[in-house]
């Protein structure tokens, strides 16, 4: 099955070579088909040893959709092996498949659901469109309807990635391009097929076009596959930074963060008012005599969250060890920071944590010591605060007091 109009420009070197559906000789659009194969099946191995490693579920998908493309593109290679029918439908239908499995992975990485339905649908309703006969009895019909679709796919996982910007990974920028381009290009054959006649061969066009979309998607494969490695070892990288960071239990900062964030917010904001105080759970022995070590652990976490709930996001709080917080509380007055740390005292003592047949109403006592009180030192409002913790608690715990005058 030969292609209508080959060009003849091409030296006698390459005429030598044998001739098939694609190009001029094997080391042309052949070439490239065999080369994005190779490629799309490596990356397939790749994708399948990472995801034994990491046992997360993405990396299957992503290696079963290169692996469906790779034999997508040996279908192409070899077509004109194959019965008309065949032709039409075989290749074009395992590579709607192999980008909807794309997408699929996509949304995986990026912790979105996948329903397996819809990702089966682009392929299901691409075999039903050819199977009417005004559509595949024009391959140019056909070749529109697959690039319209392949389009689609391609611009879907473009958004997936886009969508989650945010976190500005160089890697997910590359994964941007990678599928913008590829979304691009089958957008540009999409074109070329509304644009045939319908006395286009029954397969796939051997031309410059084809050239380009091999080399486009040679790019794709490649660049895709690396970035997809690379941006999930940037977020790995990041999440062990957080990690690092944070009190196992609780999910706030622990004390080496906090001391770090601290001091850095005071250095950088020296005119900003701030108030540190150091809160400590009322009798926390108690609660885990009582009622045992998971109930403490639930109580603490509890009291975390009311933290979170209570102070803006501009407030650095931490676990300080124990039954003990810390917090910094930037850009409040004195006033202000005794009313949002009383406000988080009364919302503790409204707690009720569930501990087996009964609940635990836990309170807390907390000491404040103000930026305006005369010292920006961090260790030096650390112990005042501390001095007014003891003192709430000697007068009677399930309060808040504040120091009057840090300086030293």
């Amino acid at each position: 099955m030969e292609t209508k109009h080959r060009n003849q420009t091409l030296g006698p070197l390459l005429q030598n070579f044998p001739r098939g559906n694609f190009g001029h000789s094997v080391l042309d659009n052949f070439t490239l088909f065999a080369a994005n194969a190779i490629v799309v099946l490596v990356m397939a191995t790749v994708f399948f040893i990472a995801g034994r490693a990491r046992n997360e579920v993405y990396w299957d998908s992503w290696g079963l959709a290169n692996v469906v493309i790779g034999f997508a593109l040996l279908t192409f290679m070899f077509e004109r092996f194959l019965p008309d029918v065949l032709t039409t439908l075989l290749p074009n239908s395992l590579l709607v498949l192999g980008f909807s499995l794309r997408w699929q992975a996509a949304r995986q990485f990026e912790k979105r659901s996948a329903p397996r339905y819809v990702m089966l649908l682009p392929a299901v309703v691409f075999v039903a469109f050819c199977a009417v006969p005004p559509i595949y009895n024009s391959y140019a019909s056909v070749y529109s309807t697959v690039n319209i679709v392949l389009t689609v796919l391609a611009a879907g996982c473009t958004f997936e990635f886009w969508r989650n910007r945010s976190d500005r990974k160089l890697s997910r920028t590359g994964m941007i391009i990678a599928y913008g381009v590829l979304t691009g290009m089958f957008a540009a054959r999409t074109l070329q097929g509304l644009l045939a006649t319908n006395d286009m061969a029954r397969h796939i066009p051997d031309d410059a076009i084809l050239t380009i979309h091999l080399s486009v998607a040679l790019f794709h494969v490649t660049a895709s596959g690396a970035f997809a490695l690379a941006l999930a070892y940037e977020r790995d990288a990041t999440e062990l930074r957080r990690l690092a960071s944070r009190d196992g239990l609780t999910g706030l900062l622990n004390r080496s963060a906090f001391e770090t964030r601290a001091t850095a917010l005071i250095r950088a904001n020296p005119e900003q008012p701030f108030a540190l105080a150091i809160f400590d759970l009322d009798h926390f022995k108690r609660i885990n005599d009582l009622h045992g070590h998971a109930a403490g652990d639930h109580t603490l976490v509890a009291c975390a969250q009311a933290f979170d709930e209570t102070f803006d996001d501009n407030a650095i709080v931490a676990r300080w060890g124990g039954e003990e917080f810390v917090a910094l509380l930037p850009g409040l007055s004195s006033a202000g920071a005794t009313h949002v740390v009383e406000a988080l005292r009364a919302k503790i003592s409204r707690l009720a944590v569930p501990a087996g047949n009964t609940v635990i109403h836990p309170s807390l006592s907390a000491g404040i010591c103000h930026s305006d009180c005369g010292s920006r030192d961090l260790d030096h409002l650390l112990s005042h605060a501390d001095s007014a913790l003891y003192a709430a608690k000697k007068s009677g715990r399930n309060r808040v007091e504040q120091v009057i005058n840090a300086a030293a």
